[in-house]
């Protein structure tokens, strides 16, 4: 059995969201403040039972008043019920044809203001009805692994150690026994020990003097109570010979994370069990987090054995990269609205999904915490852009704009990610015309693009005519940068070409000449544009230097408020 949906309403900044979970591994990915830890808690509402101490408190602060309160209601559908789980949940149960079935649980939160409270009512299936059975939660094991949170308190010894809850969970009742007796023969030597005996008639003659002999007690020196329970909350973790508190903090979240991931695994008693993880890269660096990501991805896949539903929300593009992309559910907030996208639900061919999972490196995974986002074909773009930003007038950084180099036209592999109902935030796709000349077709390819985009409300395509060399090079005031910054790469080829140049008298010859003579000496594009964007950035050339297509795109982006009279596509 697994979650499949989760609906919010009136929850602190949520209006109305629905979440689709795909199975196994989850991963709500976004920037600070777009409502990752608010859909969290609502699990946690929904997922723990009112008395256990991961459930959610909630409190005023979680309603929004200027909706006059107006009650908090979230709703969550698990599908892949066995026999025994329709019987446990028979009146949650929710048909959905041919015999089969959901459950659903429901909840709603009211916020008294005579009292200050909040009153939190639970029923199953579609119809309000009635509360929950008292044995609902029997079948439900949930651990909360909070944020920031303190790992060394967590294996330090004690009843409720993930320590001692993996090993509850891992000895049967006979094993018991075990440890009982071993406790019990290490007090009996230990009592045997003469500086004990002496210390146990002290403290007993004492007590004698003190309380007399009527009113005296006798007490015995042990070394642990021979109890099963107290023997496994003494227990605490060495790590290579040392105290674990002496440990790195990193590694000791990965050996609590461990221990509480073991603790879910061998509890098959449970329906359901899950594992709801805020920051899973918390003090780790990025080796030990794709691990780690890696790890609760078997976990969560181990569908035979010791299935775990993990849901996992993270800020780190490194984890939103390596994660499988069906697990990916991006959270977006604007304008005080929160959206998600959960591309398991997005319908695309398997070739484009694969290519998609390809490209999704670190850089590219920052897509999902983007407020706004610039394609372009290659590191030169990416390398020149912000330069030609600021000539323009703008800032990419200060306008929160993501670049991502699509290595190439992969474009497609990242467009189904865009739309109405998936990622809403404004896109701009830069890329070449590929024409022949000046005026000519562009290519089947930028055609193609352009096509697309007319079916996506948020995405523009701008592009040159030929490529964004010889764009530049179009440019009066550009063109002698851009030969200073190939002579310092290539002095020789790069003076020879300026002595040419002198001798075209037409811009646009002297353009298709540059991009000739940049093609023919294999020029490294990311050499030269590395190099171009420092002299650049110590120049001060005027606004109309920059491409009309690229102000463009710089326009709808917000980076420049208007675009520019005179730019072409």
């Amino acid at each position: 059995m697994w979650l499949r949906e989760l609906k919010i309403r009136n929850f602190r900044k949520i209006d109305a969201l629905t979440i689709s979970f795909p199975r196994g591994l989850t991963v709500l990915v976004g920037e600070n403040n777009s409502g990752k830890t608010t859909i969290i808690d609502a699990l946690r509402l929904m997922l723990f039972p009112s008395r256990d101490f991961g459930a959610l408190r909630l409190t005023e602060d979680d309603f929004c008043a200027e909706t006059g309160y107006a009650p908090i209601e979230v709703s969550c559908t698990f599908t892949g019920l066995e026999d025994e789980d329709e019987v446990h949940f028979q009146e949650c149960l929710v048909d959905i044809d041919d015999g089969d079935f959901e459950m659903r649980v429901n909840a709603r939160v009211e916020f008294n203001e005579t009292t200050n409270r909040c009153n939190v009512r639970m029923w199953g299936g579609e119809t309000e009805g009635g509360r929950l059975p008292s044995n609902h939660y029997d079948q439900f094991s949930t651990i909360y692994l909070q944020p920031l949170r303190d790992p060394q308190r967590g294996l330090r010894p004690g009843q409720h150690s993930q320590v001692s809850r993996l090993i509850d969970r891992l000895t049967s009742e006979n094993q018991r026994t075990a440890f009982e007796t071993i406790a019990s023969d290490a007090n009996e030597q230990i009592r045997a020990l003469a500086p004990v005996k002496d210390a146990r008639g002290d403290i007993n003659s004492q007590m004698e003097a003190i309380a007399g002999r009527e009113l005296t007690q006798q007490t015995e020196l042990i070394f642990t109570d021979p109890a099963f329970r107290r023997i496994i909350a003494g227990l605490q973790p060495e790590i290579e010979g040392l105290p674990f508190a002496l440990n790195g903090l990193g590694y000791n979240n990965l050996i609590f994370t461990a221990a509480t991931l073991g603790t879910l695994r061998r509890s098959p008693q449970f329906s359901f069990r899950s594992i709801l993880i805020e920051e899973p890269e918390a003090h780790l660096h990025p080796q030990l987090q794709m691990l780690l990501l890696r790890h609760l991805a078997d976990v969560a896949s181990d569908r035979e054995n010791s299935e775990v539903q993990v849901i996992a929300s993270s800020h780190s593009p490194i984890l939103a990269s390596q994660a499988s992309i069906d697990s990916i559910v991006s959270v977006h907030e604007a304008d005080g609205n929160v959206s998600t996208v959960s591309v398991c639900s997005i319908a695309m061919k398997d070739t484009i999904k694969k290519k998609l999972e390809r490209y999704l490196d670190a850089t590219r995974g920052e897509l999902f915490f983007a407020r706004r986002i610039l394609m372009v074909e290659g590191i030169a773009e990416a390398l020149l852009l912000p330069v030609l930003a600021k000539i323009a007038g703008g800032n990419l950084r200060e306008s929160s704009v993501t670049v991502l180099n699509a290595d190439g036209i992969n474009f497609n592999a990242f467009m189904p990610l865009f739309g109405v109902e998936r990622l809403g935030v404004p896109v701009v796709i830069l890329t070449d015309g590929d024409a022949k000349e000046v005026g000519g077709e562009v290519s089947a390819t930028a055609s193609g693009l352009k096509e697309q985009a007319e079916g996506i409300p948020n995405l523009s395509v701008e592009m040159s005519e030929r490529t964004f060399e010889h764009e530049l090079a179009r440019s009066e005031v550009l063109l002698p940068h851009m030969v200073s910054a190939l002579k310092e790469l290539h002095p020789r080829i790069g003076a020879m070409l300026e002595i040419e140049l002198a001798t075209v008298a037409n811009v646009e010859d002297k353009a298709t000449r540059f991009l000739e003579g940049f093609l023919e000496k294999s020029v490294s594009k990311g050499r030269f544009a590395q190099e171009l964007a420092g002299i650049l950035a110590e120049s001060s050339l005027e606004v109309d230097a920059v491409p009309g297509y690229i102000r463009n795109a710089l326009a709808y982006l917000g980076v420049l408020s208007e675009a520019p009279d005179d730019a072409h596509s």
